[in-house]
């Protein structure tokens, strides 16, 4: 399998990616904010692919060709790698009535670090692959579900939790997988979007938006009472599957990003970087209950959001 993704092949990973703080988290803040996070997701990940195409070199080793960028680099690495261990524990949710609590996001780690070695075309291919399953069940979901909206319920929340609103930043990670292909993203990013707005229309409109507030993964609490042709469904497990599928892109794109760091970090090291994942990813997991939510979003927005346009940036100037 080769290790050279097409451009829609990592178009669809990075809405495989989106998918786990679209239903998981979004719908907590209510739809309009979940509206604006995915928009500016979409903003920024249009600016970072026209400036990728202009680059010369992947961001990785662009970064490393400077002392500063090497010391932004090897944040963005450690902070990728405790990113690894509470993405795992938060994964943990999508089995909420599961007695194997930790047992679910150890078992996606495990993997996505393993898949993480295997290059980013391995994982872009499953990446496509699950974009499909995505697309079909959430567009059967939301066909049937939304219909059914309480109206009254929908009115717009103007005060939510800002520190769930960064994590719509992790499809820009894919940018470190990327060797600068061309494609048309925009479809990809409108339906990113979409996908955002109806999550939280349908958890809101079915539970209330006081009730998705407080709820630690209402979105699988609404799909509780979608019925298809008249008839009650139990979609529950279905949703966490879908969850999964995503979490577990999720993570091998964090997994595959960091290998790209390491090797650009140090391109002369023979040393395989699962180990060095593994062991720090273990104590993120360890760490993520302890952590507080507001320093958690602001890493996100910097490592993920800002530091991958600032190299781009600076990279595309000096160029030209």
């Amino acid at each position: 399998m080769s290790n050279s993704p097409s451009a829609r092949q990592l178009y669809a990973l990075g809405f495989s990616v989106f998918t786990v703080p679209a239903i998981l988290l979004l719908p907590r803040a209510g739809w309009l904010w979940a509206a604006a996070a995915a928009s500016v997701t979409a903003l920024l990940c249009t600016a970072v692919i026209l400036l990728r195409r202009k680059a010369t070199c992947p961001v990785a080793k662009l970064a490393a060709k400077s002392a500063w960028g090497k010391a932004g680099l090897t944040l963005t690495l450690l902070w990728n790698l405790l990113m690894l261990g509470c993405f795992a524990r938060l994964l943990c949710a999508a089995y909420p009535t599961g007695s194997a609590y930790p047992l679910v996001g150890l078992l996606l780690l495990l993997l996505a670090v393993y898949a993480g070695q295997k290059g980013p075309g391995v994982i872009a291919s499953v990446g496509a692959i699950v974009f499909f399953f995505l697309l079909a069940f959430y567009a059967l979901l939301f066909g049937f579900a939304l219909p059914e909206l309480r109206t009254q319920w929908l009115t717009p929340v103007t005060e939510a939790p800002w520190q769930l609103l960064p994590a719509a930043l992790a499809p820009l990670n894919v940018v470190y997988l990327s060797g600068g292909e061309t494609g048309k993203p925009l479809p990809w990013l409108l339906g990113g979007v979409a996908l955002a707005v109806l999550a939280a229309l349908m958890t809101a409109g079915s539970l209330s938006p006081r009730v998705a507030a407080q709820e630690g993964f209402p979105f699988y609490t609404a799909a509780k009472s979608v019925s298809i042709l008249g008839a009650m469904e139990r979609l529950e497990p279905l949703v966490s599957a879908a969850l999964t599928a995503g979490g577990f892109c999720l993570l091998a794109t964090l997994a595959a990003a960091d290998k790209k760091i390491f090797a650009a970090l140090l391109p002369e090291s023979k040393a395989s970087s699962a180990l060095l994942q593994l062991l720090p990813a273990l104590a993120g997991f360890w760490l993520s209950e302890r952590l507080s939510a507001t320093v958690l979003a602001l890493g996100i927005t910097i490592f993920w959001g800002l530091f991958p346009l600032l190299i781009l940036s600076l990279g595309t100037r000096k160029k030209s």
